[in-house]
């Protein structure tokens, strides 16, 4: 749930405002590969998105995406260890 809420749409952000460049990438393979400026570029824009809050519905307070990562991970490890009814994050925006 968390992948296409957020590196689908940074990697889109980056590209509709053209900020990734040509010397974002590293010249020597044939792949799509990041170079030092490319990588810092993206945790820079992770760690961004991640500091974004929204209004929580059930909890009522302002909370940020690495918090809703947090939550759905401690929610996600308590249905392993105690066999609680995992219930998965849904958007509801």
């Amino acid at each position: 749930m968390f992948k296409p809420l957020l590196a689908g749409r940074l990697l889109l952000r980056l590209a509709a405002r053209k900020q990734l460049k040509e010397h974002h990438f590293d010249r020597d393979t044939n792949q799509a590969m990041l170079s030092e400026a490319g990588r810092k570029l993206a945790v820079q824009v992770v760690r961004d998105a991640f500091a974004v809050t929204i209004t929580h519905r059930s909890l009522g307070r302002p909370v940020a995406y690495d918090e809703l990562l947090y939550h759905d991970a401690l929610a996600l490890t308590r249905r392993c260890l105690e066999g609680t009814p995992y219930k998965p994050f849904r958007i509801w925006w």
